[in-house]
């Protein structure tokens, strides 16, 4: 289903959690619910954390559509400057109508601009223009630094294997302001962060004051798809 080509997007941009207190990111493990027009239909958990001294990212989410039902893991580890290290995708597509059931796996490693993917065991190596991020903490950093002053813009060259294996795409990150948004049944006040990529559609996310994403809205396909914060 063209659909479900939707859930490498989601998780380029599910990993905006962040903290109010400059110079400092929040380290923890959040919940969402994902919902496609209005109607739940999976699940995302996002952790943050470092491990033998690099930062690592992971987003485990589930989306079932009819029959098909698709399960995606991607973990991200940089070093503490945003340097890319290591990126791996896992993606698991099963019909329950036929019983048939896909596995993709992506592995990128770096070397600076030098990208060894292994893509389902077979392996490639490009040289991609720099500089470029992968999706980890830079963008949470920089929104940090500024203290989410309406107005500030960060731009940054993103890596993703999922969109392009040889060249990078350009992602913008705009703060918006604040603004009253429904987030399990009650009215917030959220500041307001969209996002925009490339020859992609835009992303609108929703922070508390401590900076953690409370809810996600992308506009794609004639479909709503939403991520809400459960815990």
């Amino acid at each position: 289903m063209k659909t479900l080509r939707l859930i490498p997007l989601i998780l380029i941009l599910a990993s905006l959690s962040c903290n109010k207190v400059p110079g400092e990111i929040t380290k923890g493990e959040w919940h969402y619910r994902l919902m496609v027009n209005g109607v739940r239909a999976g699940s995302a958990v996002i952790t943050s954390g470092e491990k033998d001294g690099m930062l690592v990212n992971r987003t485990a989410m589930s989306i079932k559509l009819g029959t098909i039902k698709n399960s995606s893991i991607q973990t991200v580890t940089e070093t503490k400057d945003f340097r890319p290290v290591r990126l791996e995708i896992v993606n698991t597509m099963e019909d329950t109508s036929s019983g048939s059931r896909h596995l993709i796996t992506r592995i990128a490693e770096f070397s600076e601009n030098t990208v060894t993917l292994d893509s389902d065991g077979t392996k490639a190596v490009y040289k991609v223009p720099g500089p470029f991020i992968i999706e980890g903490e830079f963008f949470t950093d920089s929104l940090v630094r500024g203290r989410f002053k309406e107005g500030m813009e960060v731009r940054a060259r993103l890596y993703e294997p999922t969109v392009a294996a040889d060249k990078t795409i350009l992602v913008i990150v705009n703060v918006a302001g604040r603004k009253n948004i429904t987030v399990a049944g009650k009215e917030r006040s959220l500041i307001h962060v969209r996002t925009r990529f490339e020859k992609l559609k835009s992303v609108d996310e929703y922070l508390d004051d401590s900076g953690v994403t409370q809810k996600m809205v992308i506009k794609m396909l004639n479909n709503i798809f939403e991520l809400e914060r459960i815990d």
